[in-house]
């Protein structure tokens, strides 16, 4: 089967012939994913998003959201516009990556999405209360960035890509105001569209969000979502979350969090795919961007020891 073909399976409990892979960045050679990131910087400030802020990322190379707001103000707010699609200079990396994608899964992503994209912008603690007291002007915002990104689907789909990966984080959950009961009254609706819209664009719906967000993993397959990404497996009460959605969701795993350099604990890894796959698939192995060839190496030599779950 190809590298695709076996991602496929991985997602629609297909019976895949072998865990799928997936090494976020450039280091493809044991991916069957490719990646490819929509986010660009400003034309004139490369330090700067498109979106106008800051452009931080963590040493793994997640995307990080800055503390201070780029729109303090509602005037500021009042005046903004969304970034242009400019799909020329987006897309131009596309003929490079062509040359090495071959026969593997093409995931193009936003790097930061939906309320991350609006905490970025209103900073952290403005962020935390826009909605309870301008609900009418957090909403147009917020409607701003998912209209953006919707417009992207169709296009995404005829440059051959199949699925579109969300980024998005709604707050430590231990002092966060989005609980999930507000997240379902104010923003629920507007994710089912977008979800809606990518599927009828003929692309998956891949969503990364911290893990402290698992709250949230039933309500977005309800709405769509094919593949969650769990970032931090020692975060999550694995076994609660496989009872939930085992068999349900297929899980985009980060391994590089468990295994280390020296750390060839293959009972660890086999917990973590027992609580999470069912025999026919939903699980890919997941190593992030950054990490060397050798813990790669690594990782996908106890990935091919798994034991395939019995049920």
């Amino acid at each position: 089967m190809s590298r695709k073909s076996e991602v496929d399976r991985a997602i629609g409990f297909q019976g895949p012939s072998r865990i799928p892979i997936w090494v976020d960045g450039g280091n493809l050679r044991n991916s069957d994913v490719l990646t490819y990131d929509l986010s660009m910087g400003d034309e004139d400030n490369p330090r700067l998003s498109e979106w106008g802020f800051e452009r931080l990322r963590s040493p793994s190379g997640d995307w990080l959201i800055p503390k201070a707001a780029t729109l303090p103000e509602w005037q500021d707010v009042d005046a903004y516009q969304a970034p242009p699609m400019n799909s020329a200079r987006r897309l131009a990396g596309i003929a490079k990556a062509a040359t090495v994608c071959g026969d593997r899964y093409r995931i193009a992503s936003f790097g930061m999405s939906g309320f991350s994209i609006y905490r970025a912008l209103r900073g952290a603690e403005l962020s935390a209360v826009d909605f309870l007291i301008e609900s009418d002007r957090f909403i147009e915002l917020m409607e701003l960035i998912f209209d953006f990104e919707v417009a992207f689907f169709d296009l995404l789909s005829r440059k051959g890509f199949h699925a579109i990966e969300f980024c998005d984080d709604w707050g430590d959950r231990a002092t966060s105001r989005v609980t999930l009961s507000l997240w379902r009254t104010m923003l629920k609706a507007y994710y089912a569209r977008q979800f809606r819209r990518a599927k009828e664009s003929g692309l998956h719906v891949w969503f990364s969000t911290p893990s402290q967000c698992a709250e949230f993993f039933g309500d977005l397959k309800e709405i769509g979502a094919d593949v969650v990404r769990v970032d931090a497996p020692y975060d999550v009460e694995l076994a609660s979350l496989g009872r939930a959605f085992r068999g349900k969701l297929c899980f985009a795993v980060r391994l590089d969090e468990i295994v280390g350099e020296t750390n060839d604990d293959l009972s660890l890894v086999q917990h973590i795919y027992e609580c999470l796959a069912t025999k026919d698939g939903g699980f890919i192995a997941t190593v992030a961007d950054g990490v060397n060839a050798d813990r790669i190496n690594k990782i996908v030599r106890l990935v091919n020891k798994l034991t395939p779950p019995m049920i």
